[in-house]
């Protein structure tokens, strides 16, 4: 009898011990977890920060890479014929509106002398000068071009505004 109670003793202090021993193992586990959830914790804003800062960065390189490529397309020859195409387009389309009052306000006013004629189209650059076809006769302080006769004669204005203010002198025409 002896021998089953202690047999019986020592069972019921195997399991208590067992017990125990699974209490103080769960006990650590969640020491553990107390003390690796503050690191975690730690490693997490260490790492939402480094996200942070990145993110930062990316978006200064990004604007910086937009603003050089807007800089770079401002001074390239694509953005020169677009104001050019955009300048003379708010041109004509001003002229047009200036005729179409000029037209309303003077209707007996010819306006056939501003009309487009289709085969001859000049612009600013179509001009070409080649200075070596151009030769000087004396030196280089002589003008390559005569200067153009008066219109008037200074006498003929003299006379016509002598004789009567009403009837205009005339005006020879150059073409």
């Amino acid at each position: 009898m002896r021998a089953t109670e202690a047999e019986h003793l020592t069972g019921e202090k195997m399991m208590e011990n067992e017990s125990l021993h699974s209490a103080l193992q769960k006990e650590f586990v969640s020491i553990r977890l107390k003390t690796a959830l503050p690191l975690e914790e730690e490693r997490r804003q260490e790492a939402e920060g480094r996200v942070a800062g990145l993110e930062a960065q990316m978006l200064k390189s990004i604007s910086e890479t937009v603003a050089r490529a807007m800089e770079d397309f401002k001074a390239s020859p694509k953005m020169k014929d677009l104001n050019i195409a955009f300048g003379q387009q708010a041109f004509i389309k001003d002229f047009e509106l200036y005729k179409g009052r000029v037209a309303r306000r003077f209707p007996k006013l010819d306006l056939r002398f501003s009309e487009e004629e289709d085969d001859v189209e000049a612009g600013p650059f179509d001009v070409a000068v080649n200075p070596s076809s151009v030769e000087l006769a004396s030196g280089l302080s002589e003008p390559a071009t005569e200067a153009p006769e008066p219109v008037q004669k200074f006498e003929a204005v003299k006379s016509a505004r002598a004789s009567s203010a009403t009837i205009p002198p005339e005006v020879e025409i150059l073409e």
